[in-house]
């Protein structure tokens, strides 16, 4: 799998299009606006959007989702936790077009897009609702984890603890793996666990 990154909104979100090169599907993972510059994407290089994939609720992460899931058919998948955010994305001002989730997704479940599996991991603290994405050796992580740094934990359904816990639950997986964030630069599992601040000491 080939996968772009778009840096988008006014948060400068990172949203993924992942690409299977040889059938011409693909998915996103969280859209954070209704981007001209993704879609001409998909149409000009004649890419078929299978899925949508959220991390987590959070107005700037589920912007996009209306816009891509019309204008193309694509299922949206995200954690019944965090559904809720749809209809009220953190209480904000701007208005965001709800859309419908087509699977609800949970801990441990295997989807199959693009030719390739996917492994859902539930990851609460940043929101109730938090998962990452397992694509081979790429870990999709939302807000759960950043490059030497980590998500926050004082808005709606945020829990210090559990950050902690997720976090270490993806550091806990063997192997060296590329943590594509939700906002920022990547990292991986082997500096987070030398570097994270989140553990003190040590990981």
């Amino acid at each position: 799998m080939t996968i772009k990154n778009f840096v988008l909104g006014l948060l400068s979100n990172n949203t993924y299009l992942a690409i299977n090169e040889t059938n011409k599907t693909c998915f996103l993972v969280d859209p954070s606006t209704p981007s001209k510059e993704v879609a001409e994407y998909i149409e000009t290089n004649g890419l078929k959007l299978d899925g949508i994939l959220l991390t987590h609720g959070h107005f700037d992460h589920i912007g996009g989702v209306k816009f891509f899931k019309d204008k193309f058919g694509a299922k949206v998948y995200m954690h019944e936790e965090d559904v809720d955010f749809i209809g009220n994305p953190l209480k904000i001002s701007r208005r965001y077009d709800k859309f419908t989730v087509d699977v609800l997704v949970g801990d441990g479940d295997e989807l199959e897009l693009c030719g390739s599996k996917i492994k859902v991991l539930h990851t609460p603290g940043h929101s109730l609702g938090g998962v990452c994405y397992i694509l081979d050796n790429v870990i999709f992580c939302g807000d759960t984890i950043f490059d030497r740094s980590y998500g926050r934990t004082d808005l709606r359904g945020g829990n210090f603890c559990q950050l902690y816990e997720s976090i270490k639950k993806i550091l806990d997986i063997q192997g060296c793996y590329t943590l594509l964030c939700g906002h920022g630069a990547p990292t991986t599992s082997e500096l987070e666990r030398a570097h994270n601040p989140i553990f003190g000491d040590g990981y």
